[in-house]
């Protein structure tokens, strides 16, 4: 398919002359002759073959000559080694075809990479009478043709950055992203759309919602393009497509079928495989993205007919986007309970911290590692960059990307009164690399152990960045001469699956811990600062949220804090047994929190809206309850009680001169309320050193020392 996005140089006399002077303008004057290098100060350390191999353009057109210069140099720019063999042997296969009849291509830009690549097999077969190596040439040749030919593409197109069917930041600066755009290293390819009328739609629709601000290049690129490009796979299997846009009447069936086509895995294929499943929530963004789409289409109609012209959205009706709207289904909230997805328990972070040095050790050396199992021997995996970011996200909760992006400069000293706060310990203010919520905090506080890390890290970039330093504290290590780029999200990615492999981390309950998956590290962190008792707009600020809201989404409810803080707050009844009630009545008592449910000496557990009809008598009733924060209260009541029964009865025999009757309704309540207390007193007795939490006692999870330093070296 021939590319739309630049028009081929010779469509327009006097076109080859204008491209190759504007190339040439952003050229050095040494990088503009025929034979580049020569004269290049660094050669040799700016070329991928480290020799002093000369770029050879002679004998090409000046358009392709100053193309193929344009992208060399864009090499250069972009902090790539100079590829001078793929680009020197792509001149001679272009040389070679103006001499032997075969049609030379009018510019890189305009034809296609299938094309170009054609040509290069040929030429190389003619030469060397054998197919190129497709790990040698033709591999060093895609590369040449990835990267530097969208920039080249970028370069020579006139019209708006959208109009083009690859959009990557990387390759052209036209396209607009907010500040540490996390996803800014990754493109999309919204020209791929099968139908011309929906390419442009998809492409025209999104460009401008980028540009607005109303999406993010991450929710384009990550959600957007490939919703779209389903439902453009899904029309081109419709005998009509346009029906489903211009007829009406049809669309609410067209709607459910395109639902039901979306929710099979086959059709939502993944780096070429198939989906293993199709979430309702996956499925219900691809239809509001559809909606939005016909919706944007309906408010700009005018503007729709001079961009795209004559289509098939002319027949779009002002109910089409609330008739899609209808097919997204209702998604049921599970309750947030934490699993295994969600949450790292001591066992695993155990674990974590154990084979941490080899993910930072060279590749040529071993790490010895204690397992239940025994000794394992585990290979360095030679990235102490990745070893330090997954330390850094277990410490603070960060997200993958707000560490990634971090700034090398990211430590600040803390306020006076923080400081004050901290009672001596260390503590710095951290700027991580808030991406997520434009209006969200980007700061925290941080102890010496992160200090400790972010240091370390800094000392590495200086030693591995010596002349030109690095923007970032955890820069690219490959084709990133002048520190500018961030640590790659799928090279991460991939170190992070692979180090999950070798030192194969389970959980208590015996599953595997896929460390790729790094929010569970923020689930985690927050669930336990919440579980310390951390007020919740504490915890927001922490976790760089703008609203409680999403703070709380993000707390796991654990059964197991849950049932250890439970525990932690027995209650006894009157006969001296425990209570057993639900969590509904634990949380009751603290929705209820009122001065006529706490007594001096326990709760009541009458529900609010019954009345009393036992006076005084709490100790034999049904709903009291007590604990041992109620210990002393009780002592002194009982004794009080005691002291009070024995000066009643000597009162009574000195009066009457006999022994007060023992159905004396009197003497009956207080040794009723006496055998209540002396039961109660017996069985808190029973349990002595039980954590207490209730009547404002602290309780909740025990803490577990992790020792996460003793792998980092002694900075001297």
């Amino acid at each position: 398919m021939t590319s739309d996005r630049v028009v081929p140089l010779h469509a327009a006399p006097g076109h080859g002359s204008a491209t190759s002077a504007r190339l040439l303008a952003d050229l050095p004057a040494e990088w503009r002759g025929k034979i580049i290098g020569p004269g290049i100060d660094g050669w040799e350390t700016i070329t991928d073959s480290g020799r002093s191999h000369a770029l050879k353009l002679d004998g090409l057109p000046p358009n392709l000559r100053a193309e193929i210069a344009w992208m060399a140099h864009w090499q250069l720019r972009d902090g790539v080694q100079v590829a001078v063999s793929a680009f020197g042997q792509l001149a001679a296969a272009l040389a070679w075809s103006g001499t032997a009849r075969h049609p030379l291509p009018a510019s890189l830009a305009g034809t296609p990479r299938e094309d170009l690549l054609k040509l290069y097999t040929t030429w190389f077969h003619a030469v060397h009478n054998r197919f190129p190596s497709p790990t040698g040439g033709r591999r060093r040749l895609e590369h040449v043709l990835r990267y530097p030919r969208l920039a080249l593409e970028a370069r020579l197109h006139d019209g708006a950055w959208w109009e083009l069917d690859t959009w990557h930041p990387r390759c052209d600066p036209r396209i607009p992203l907010r500040d540490r755009e996390p996803t800014a290293s990754e493109g999309c390819s919204p020209g791929t759309a099968r139908l011309p009328w929906a390419r442009s739609a998809i492409k025209w629709y999104l460009g401008l919602q980028l540009q607005s601000g109303a999406l993010a290049w991450s929710t384009i690129a990550g959600r957007r393009v490939p919703s779209l490009l389903r439902f453009d796979r899904w029309l081109d299997t419709l005998e009509e497509p346009a029906v489903a846009i211009r007829d009406l009447s049809r669309a609410g069936r067209l709607a459910a079928s395109y639902r039901q086509w979306a929710s099979e895995p086959a059709n939502r294929p993944s780096d070429g495989r198939p989906a293993r499943s199709a979430s309702a929530r996956k499925v219900n963004d691809d239809l509001r993205a559809v909606a939005e789409l016909m919706a944007f289409v309906l408010d700009n109609r005018q503007e729709a007919a001079r961009v795209m012209g004559p289509t098939p959205w002319d027949g779009l009706a002002d109910a089409h986007p609330a008739v899609w709207l209808r097919q997204v289904s209702r998604v049921r909230n599970q309750p947030p309970l934490v699993g295994t997805e969600h949450y790292v328990d001591d066992h695993a972070l155990a674990q974590i911290s154990t084979c941490l040095p080899m993910l930072g050790e060279p590749r040529t050396q071993t790490v010895t590692v204690q397992s239940g199992a025994g000794p394992r021997v585990l290979v360095g995996r030679g990235d102490p960059q990745a070893m330090r970011m997954l330390l850094l996200q277990v410490l603070t909760g960060r997200r993958a990307s707000e560490i990634r992006l971090c700034v090398f400069d990211c430590l600040s000293p803390a306020t006076d009164r923080a400081i004050e706060a901290a009672e001596g310990e260390e503590v710095a203010r951290f700027h991580y690399a808030q991406s997520k919520i434009d209006s969200a905090p980007d700061t925290i506080l941080v102890d010496a152990e992160v200090v400790a890390v972010i240091e370390e890290q800094q000392q590495w970039v200086r030693e591995n960045f010596p002349v030109q330093g690095a923007r970032y504290l955890f820069p690219q290590q490959i084709a990133n001469a002048h520190g500018t780029k961030p640590y790659g999200k799928s090279t991460y990615g991939r170190v992070l699956r692979e180090f999950s492999e070798q030192a194969n981390v389970m959980d208590s309950a015996g599953n595997p811990v896929r460390l790729s998956h790094t929010h569970r590290f923020r689930h985690t962190k927050l669930t336990r600062l919440a579980e310390l008792g951390l007020p919740v707009h504490v915890l927001q600020r922490y976790a760089g949220h703008s609203n409680p809201t999403m703070s709380m989404h993000y707390v796991a409810r654990r059964e197991e804090h849950a049932e250890q803080a439970f525990l932690a707050t027995r209650k006894f009844k009157a006969d001296g047994t425990q209570v057993t009630f639900s969590q509904e009545d634990h949380d009751g008592m603290h929705l209820f929190d009122r001065a006529d449910r706490f007594l001096p000496n326990g709760f009541c557990l009458l529900p609010p809206l019954q009345r009393c009809d036992k006076g005084n008598a709490c100790l034999t009733c049904s709903v009291f309850v007590t604990d041992a924060s109620h210990l002393d209260t009780l002592k002194r009541q009982l004794a009080e009680t005691t002291a009070l029964i024995e000066r009643t009865t000597a009162q009574f025999q000195n009066r009457h001169g006999r022994p007060m009757p023992g159905d004396n309704v009197w003497l009956l309540q207080r040794s009723a309320e006496r055998e209540a207390l002396l039961k109660l007193l017996a069985s808190m007795q029973a349990n002595p050193g039980r954590a207490i939490q209730g009547a404002g006692g602290p309780g909740g999870p025990t803490s577990v020392s992790i020792d996460l330093t003793r792998h980092r070296k002694t900075q001297p």
